[in-house]
């Protein structure tokens, strides 16, 4: 009778639309350096219009895979689901955007297992500033920009789910990713705090690395924070003690509704600071752009077209 295959820990992420992405994150799992019986990859897509759906079905790679196709109901939806579907005692959460170096699942796993209690791992993430593949030093960059020292205490605000590991039960315990986040931002967070208040502690793990695979403009920047914005309104509606650090302190929630994006004073930062030569002009037009609309999605005011702002 075959012995039926026990992961000790499952590797699982959502995607949608980012087949060529998601071919090199996939082909970096075939050079683990952890057994291949050790680990299992989950990718739940939420049915992809780019070809995903055909790949995931015909990919068969050297270690155990599954591709499960879903309708499209967002991040938390694909990434919960194939948490159901996990059959490792530990969970390891990244993206398909996510290029793992060859040490990553086995850190991860030897730090679980290391373990006497239940704990979570916050790994490096490295920004890439280009499309660039093998990485160079030069033009990468770690996300966590404060350097902490390995196995460091970390705040539940580092909660960060491209490069984070804890145990599948405790994930069921606390209720899991909250699905009334419907778009980009805050559902790691928001799960993350949830942890922190049963006093479940999430080290930094320095030698588990993976590299972001995507790069965004400016504008695209601009736009994220719209939706994290509304991601912001549901964090604060749930936890409404958090609401400075979710940006609602008095000035901004005073100041920012004030401001027509019609008016002289928008038009200034847009046209002379955001548009500036100068970088630190240019800088500081950016950081007004991404706060002010930040604020009007958090307000949920009716200045959020931007396709009339450009």
């Amino acid at each position: 009778m075959a012995t039926q295959f026990a992961p000790r820990i499952s590797v699982i992420f959502g995607s949608y639309n980012q087949l060529d992405s998601l071919k090199l994150v996939l082909a970096h799992y075939e050079t683990q350096t952890v057994s291949e019986d050790a680990f299992e990859v989950i990718v739940v897509d939420s049915s992809s219009s780019d070809g995903t759906q055909e790949f995931l079905q015909s990919y068969v790679p050297n270690y155990h895979f599954r591709g499960i196709i879903q309708p499209n109901q967002g991040k938390v939806a694909a990434r919960h689901r194939a948490i159901i579907e996990a059959k490792g005692d530990y969970i390891l959460v990244t993206d398909s955007d996510m290029i793992p170096d060859q040490h990553f699942v086995d850190t991860h796993l030897r730090a679980q297992e290391s373990s006497s209690t239940a704990m979570c791992f916050e790994g490096v993430t490295m920004n890439l500033d280009t499309l660039h593949w093998p990485p160079q030093d030069s033009l990468i960059s770690p996300y966590i920009q404060r350097n902490y020292a390995d196995r460091a205490r970390l705040g539940w605000y580092y909660f960060l789910t491209g490069n984070i590991s804890f145990p599948k039960e405790t994930y069921f315990d606390h209720g899991g990713f909250d699905h009334d986040f419907k778009g980009y931002g805050w559902e790691d967070l928001e799960l993350g705090y949830r942890f922190s208040k049963s006093k479940i502690p999430l080290l930094y793990l320095k030698s588990a690395v993976n590299y972001h695979y995507h790069v965004i403009t400016e504008w695209e920047e601009v736009e994220r924070n719209i939706q994290k914005g509304k991601s912001a309104r549901t964090f604060y509606q749930k936890h409404p003690n958090l609401k400075w650090f979710l940006g609602m302190n008095p000035l901004s929630c005073f100041l920012f509704p004030k401001i027509s994006y019609k008016g002289p004073f928008y038009s200034y930062i847009y046209d002379r600071c955001f548009h500036s030569k100068r970088p630190i002009l240019h800088r500081f037009g950016l950081w007004f752009l991404k706060e002010y609309f930040y604020m009007q999605a958090v307000l949920n005011t009716d200045q959020l077209n931007l396709m009339e702002h450009t």
